[in-house]
């Protein structure tokens, strides 16, 4: 055996690497515990005027979070409740409180891996009015995470080739890890579309015409996983996320070069490298999950090649159980 044999990384199959992303157990028929033990240990968050949960909080993070006089915590039902304000703009006043929430958060150095404030906010998926939170304490109340991933690549004599780009090796989260070439959070009142034309420019330089006259929408991939270490934040907490995934062709005789700090370079690479990369476990995993639904989608990865097929498929869409619409059905 080589010495190169040695040092590479075990492979995985596609099922297993989707897993990893999608690790949140599902209810099998026959075996809930699993999935029943998880759900009774956690925390639901819930809106004014809503009986649905929008997210699932670690008991770690209620026991550390300040509360405000804003919310209401339940300990009977695990519930936390943001309280609806006296007042007739009382939806716009939610997300002040959830931001002056925050704000004692940092004051007290409740969560020493929350970093700074940002001007950034997700919405909350599903509510019923518009409401957000701010993109780094998200993962804290649990609640979806909504993104656009664009797989770039040009058609070549030789075959498809990919543009993927490595992460910075600073990164707080997922440091140098491969990832799809253009991807970014939806913010609070952005389309996916717009978040994308906006991200390609940003991290690609991919103009904004280009994209609006080529991007093709290829749907949703979707998971829920449990955080590690990588994440970068408190580790166990919960992200159910949706992806929405686009496909970009471009000329072969373009390059594309990093434009912003978040990319440490661009890299070229064959069918066989991005699939040995994605096996070894060197893409981000939400992004590894993005590169296998466009094998699946582009006829790459079929039923006839692996036997995991109708699995890999089913993982790349899980229902997410929190709501993904303001109706209630």
């Amino acid at each position: 055996m080589t010495s190169s044999a040695l040092s590479s990384p075990p492979r995985r199959t596609y099922l297993e690497i989707i897993k990893e992303c999608d690790n949140f157990p599902y209810p099998e028929i026959g075996n809930t515990s699993a999935y029943e033990d998880q759900v009774n240990s956690l925390w639901k968050f819930y809106l004014p005027e809503d009986s649905r949960p929008h997210g699932f909080m670690l008991d770690s993070v209620v026991e550390k979070m300040p509360w405000t006089e804003n919310f209401r915590i339940v300990p009977s039902s695990k519930e936390i409740h943001l309280i609806q304000k006296t007042s007739p703009s009382w939806e716009g006043l939610c997300s002040d409180s959830i931001d002056a929430l925050l704000d004692n958060a940092r004051a007290m150095e409740a969560f020493p891996k929350l970093g700074r404030k940002r001007d950034e906010k997700y919405s909350i998926v599903g509510a019923k009015f518009p409401i957000g939170i701010e993109r780094s304490a998200s993962s804290l109340f649990g609640i979806i995470g909504q993104g656009v991933h664009m797989t770039v690549y040009s058609r070549t004599k030789s075959g498809l080739k990919f543009w993927i780009p490595q992460r910075n090796l600073n990164k707080s989260t997922y440091p140098g890890m491969l990832d799809n070439a253009v991807a970014g959070g939806v913010a609070a009142g952005e389309t996916p579309f717009g978040c994308l034309v906006r991200e390609s420019s940003e991290e690609s330089g991919i103009p904004e015409q280009y994209v609006r006259e080529h991007a093709k929408a290829g749907g949703t991939v979707t998971w829920f996983n449990i955080s590690d270490l990588r994440a970068g934040g408190e580790i166990g907490l919960m992200n159910p996320g949706v992806l929405f995934v686009y496909d970009l062709e471009i000329s072969e005789d373009v390059v594309l070069k990093p434009v912003d700090g978040d990319i440490h370079a661009f890299h070229l690479m064959d069918v066989d490298e991005v699939k040995t990369s994605i096996e070894e476990g060197k893409f981000k995993p939400s992004s590894a999950n993005v590169m296998i639904d466009f094998f699946v989608r582009h006829s790459i990865i079929t039923a006839e090649a692996d036997k995991d097929y109708v699995d890999i498929v089913s993982r790349l869409h899980r229902r997410l159980g929190f709501p993904t619409t303001p109706q209630c059905y």
